[in-house]
């Protein structure tokens, strides 16, 4: 017997605050920290769907999960994780359980970011259009040091990273100032500097993703749990003045060794002081792996750090297909879109 399920946010919100029973609703499908953020995503409403599971035989089979944004006065939904135990592949429930989702989202937009290829074929099967855009990995390489060789190599490697010339007296000048989350004035910079970004989201959807950082979720040995086995992504957000004027905003975010430039803005005539800043936070968090979807910036912290190794990464959009073609724009790194 096959049974589908529809969990919605106030499905969540009495599991999570009144421990009401979920029906099938537990870590098995959502951990709470993912729970908790989505109730609290300002764009909610009790009624929405947003969790879309299906059992066979009582036993979970496939699940995904969602949440919704706004753009350009529209609610949308990003397609936010999809999985189907292995044991289960190849009978439709992943085309089931999504289809279920935009069903229950009509007539709000769907959107999938950063999704695998099952999703991806699932949303063109939908009448979606995939679009792909490139993210940029600068890291160590990886080295064995079980051996003498190989000790050697690491500490040449570490000595270059070190020797790598990088002169503090560039007659670069700028300051930086953290903010917990994006204020008006950082808000105003940020359209004001938003070129061909394909959108920018509004702030106080940017200020939830700040407040209720995503977490990087995996597949155990036991279950694949929606962010329970999960490291939480650690957020700053920098403002960078040049002669007291504000010329730069950016995200960072850090998990583990990796160090990533989300939702990057910066005036066109000081963009070295910009990124020379963002250098030098490289520089004092020492990470063993930077991201950036910025070409510009990859070529700046490429000539002026040591990261011997390069990889480029294909990330896909896929977008109602009566929405118009894209071309030649940047998607801006962001949250839990990326790796849920």
């Amino acid at each position: 017997m096959v049974d589908i399920k529809l969990y919605t946010v106030s499905q969540l919100r009495d599991w999570l605050v009144h421990d009401q029973p979920t029906d099938g609703l537990s870590e098995q499908i959502i951990a709470p920290s993912r729970a908790w953020a989505i109730i609290h995503n300002p764009y909610v409403r009790d009624d929405d769907a947003i969790v879309a599971a299906i059992f066979e035989d009582g036993e979970l089979a496939a699940y995904t999960a969602s949440f919704p944004d706004m753009l350009d006065g529209q609610r949308i939904w990003w397609a936010s994780t999809l999985y189907c135990y292995p044991q289960f592949a190849g009978r439709g429930y992943g085309m089931i359980v999504v289809g279920s989702l935009m069903e229950a989202h009509e007539p709000d937009l769907n959107y999938d970011r950063w999704g695998a290829q099952e999703t991806v074929e699932i949303f063109n099967h939908f009448g979606f259009q995939t679009t792909y855009t490139k993210r940029y990995h600068l890291t160590d390489k990886k080295i064995d040091t079980s051996s003498l060789k190989g000790k050697l190599v690491y500490c040449v490697q570490e000595l270059k990273k070190c020797l790598h010339p990088w002169s503090k007296a560039t007659n670069v000048n700028f300051t930086v100032q953290y903010i917990e989350s994006i204020d008006d004035e950082a808000y105003e910079f940020m359209k004001a500097h938003k070129d061909n970004d394909l959108w920018l989201r509004e702030q106080d959807m940017l200020n939830w993703i700040v407040q209720y950082p995503f977490v990087k979720g995996g597949v155990n040995e036991k279950a694949c749990v929606f962010g329970a086995n999960a490291k939480v992504y650690e957020y700053k957000i920098a403002k960078v003045y040049v002669e007291n004027q504000l010329q730069g905003v950016y995200f960072l975010r850090q998990y583990d060794d990796t160090l990533s430039i989300v939702y990057l803005y910066y005036t066109e005539e000081k963009r070295d002081e910009v990124f020379s800043s963002i250098v030098s936070q490289i520089i004092a968090v020492r990470p063993k792996s930077f991201i950036t979807e910025n070409y510009d910036l990859l070529g700046f912290v490429k000539d002026r750090l040591y990261f011997p190794k390069l990889e480029e990464e294909k990330v896909s959009l896929s977008l109602p297909d009566n929405q118009q073609r894209l071309t030649n724009f940047t998607f801006q790194l962001g949250d839990g879109d990326s790796f849920a």
